[in-house]
């Protein structure tokens, strides 16, 4: 479910005389795109969404998901529609998508490279704990999927930065177990989901200027960032990147072609 579907439903039958099918296509999009801003963006409702917002929705779709351009831009049609009916219903004042141009959407991805040498600089400025034990365990080349079965005792001595290596520590909770999961739940077991996780952390999410801290963005930077040091032959960047000959083309490509910015301490927003 998703808010105002009954609303928007009937809108689109008999205001905009849609079928039955496009009615049902546009409720699997926005379906999926509640589920992702529910996860990934701090809400107060439809009228706190932005173009922003919906850009690094479509963005994932693209990164994450592998749809071609003609679905993406279906899939923006729907949402186009949807905020649309927001706006000429009087449930949001304003139509926040108007620069959102479908297939001339920025198609050429930007990415901070190069920040993992520099995560004590994000230590004053974090707002939960959990936003550097992301930075820390991205930088040493974990997958999202693989976050939340990390124990402190399998991290320690791969953390070179005394001082990330202290703040994680004086984090933890030991008083239960010598050896916690570092995305700890309540009891020392580990969360379900790192979408529980990223719920936390969403505070920080935009730390580094116009470039949101998903999931998704951080595990590419790193991985761009590997790759653009030109330090590896593919072989090694095959055991480095733990993948197939195939995503490593497609990484290589991708890195090539997106605007990679270094990081630097004057992105960060205090």
């Amino acid at each position: 479910m998703y808010p105002y579907q009954a609303e928007f439903a009937r809108w689109c039958r008999y205001s905009q005389q849609l079928s039955p099918k496009s009615i049902f296509n546009a409720n699997h999009v926005l379906t999926n795109f509640f589920n992702y801003a529910r996860r990934n963006f701090a809400q107060d409702g439809v009228a706190s969404l932005t173009v922003t917002e919906v850009r690094d929705y479509l963005d994932q779709l693209d990164a994450k998901e592998h749809l071609s351009v003609t679905t993406i831009n279906k899939y923006i049609s729907y949402l186009k529609k949807y905020f649309y009916f927001l706006n000429t219903t009087g449930i949001i004042d304003n139509y926040p998508l108007l620069e959102l141009k479908g297939i001339s959407f920025e198609r050429r991805k930007t990415y901070v490279i190069n920040w993992m040498d520099h995560i004590a600089d994000f230590i004053p400025v974090v707002s939960h704990e959990f936003t550097i034990y992301l930075l820390t365990l991205t930088a040493l080349g974990y997958k999202s999927r693989d976050l939340l079965k990390v124990h402190w005792s399998q991290v320690k001595d791969r953390i070179k930065d005394q001082t990330v290596k202290d703040y994680i520590h004086s984090q933890l909770d030991f008083t239960e177990n010598s050896d916690p999961y570092l995305f700890a739940a309540r009891g020392g077991e580990p969360y379900a989901s790192t979408n529980n996780v990223m719920q936390l952390a969403k505070g920080d999410k935009l730390l580094i200027k116009d470039w949101p801290m998903t999931l998704t963005n951080l595990r590419l930077s790193y991985v761009y960032s590997v790759i653009a040091s030109g330090k590896y032959t593919d072989g090694e960047l095959l055991g480095i990147l733990d993948c197939d000959l195939k995503r490593l083309a497609y990484y290589q490509y991708n890195a090539s072609y997106c605007h990679l910015i270094p990081y630097s301490k004057d992105l960060l927003e205090s």
